[in-house]
């Protein structure tokens, strides 16, 4: 069936794509997009037929920044077709520009889908494959890398809410990522998903090769996690309270997981471990051309790449 849709896939794609460059001209500043860069093919679909792209295709797509770009289409024992494409944005995302102007959906995850010719495509950027049963991660845009999406809705909730209420005042290129210990998961008497733990988020902004953390802070507590229509959010969070309430706020959070929320809490060396970690995970799941990070005032510390 692979090979079936694989080729299904390349007659489409290659056909759409070579007309989609036809008489249009790039020369637009597009460098800001969210979709500049390189992405490939994880999933085809023809009718009510579906299959991984894992041997017998390989569909690459490059966007660059000044509205150019290039389709190329791998398939075993088949000579390699390169498309020249142009595109632009449009309020629904982009749009290749030409005769054939086939329009990308940004599917909010990390992930931009097409259908050409009754095959349906979802493209992710290269190396955004779960890490542990290659399924596609569902939060590596913030961080996360396991599949469980109420979990998922904590790391979306830093990364997006907590972290936004940081400096810089520009936001532009910054990049925000999350260090989670999760210490309980639990269904609460609301109905919602308690997940308490002990939560940072820090942003970076990317320098050269370096992740150079600008702001960040530590909010650990409770956050509690309702399903929103498809998807997971966090309605509420209850967090310790600074000062002489931290102590008390904490044991009312925490309950009988306070002991062990005051140990992870004050072990500033594992915390580092497992940031240092999830930074590594993040960029390469992200296809950051980033090698370190670095706190102000420190030397920069190499990511296990």
């Amino acid at each position: 069936m692979k090979k079936k849709l694989a080729l299904l896939l390349s007659l489409a794609m290659v056909l759409t794509f070579t007309l989609a460059a036809c008489g249009s001209n790039s020369g637009a500043d597009l460098s800001d997009s969210q979709f500049v860069g390189d992405w490939v093919a994880q999933s085809v679909a023809v009718g009510d037929e579906a299959g991984e792209l894992d041997g017998d295709g390989t569909y690459t797509l490059t966007l660059n920044g000044d509205g150019t770009g290039r389709f190329v289409s791998q398939v075993v024992g088949e000579e390699d077709e390169v498309s020249d494409i142009t595109w632009e944005l449009t309020d629904e995302g982009f749009k290749t520009k030409g005769d054939t102007k086939l329009k990308f959906t940004d599917n909010g995850d990390g992930t931009i889908s097409a259908k050409v010719i009754g095959v349906s495509l979802i493209f992710v950027r290269p190396g955004e494959l779960g890490p542990d049963d290659g399924a596609p991660d569902i939060g590596t845009q913030w961080g996360y890398m396991g599949q469980d999406p109420v979990e998922c809705a904590v790391w979306q909730y830093l990364a997006e809410d907590v972290a936004s209420e940081y400096g810089p005042d520009d936001k532009t290129d910054i990049v925000s990522v999350p260090v989670v210990s999760i210490i309980k998961t639990e269904e609460g008497e609301d109905g919602d998903t308690h997940i308490s733990g002990d939560f940072w988020v820090y942003n970076y902004k990317i320098n050269g090769d370096t992740l150079e953390c600008v702001s960040g802070g530590s909010h650990p507590g409770m956050a509690h996690v309702a399903k929103d229509g498809d998807t997971y959010k966090v309605v509420d969070f209850e967090g310790v309270k600074d000062g002489g309430d931290f102590e008390p706020s904490a044991k009312e959070i925490f309950g009988d997981d306070y002991d062990k929320f005051t140990e992870i809490n004050g072990d500033s060396d594992a915390r580092e471990a497992l940031r240092a970690q999830g930074l590594a995970d993040y960029v390469k799941t992200n296809g950051l051309a980033v090698t370190k990070y670095q706190d102000e005032g420190w030397d920069p510390v190499e990511l296990a790449l």
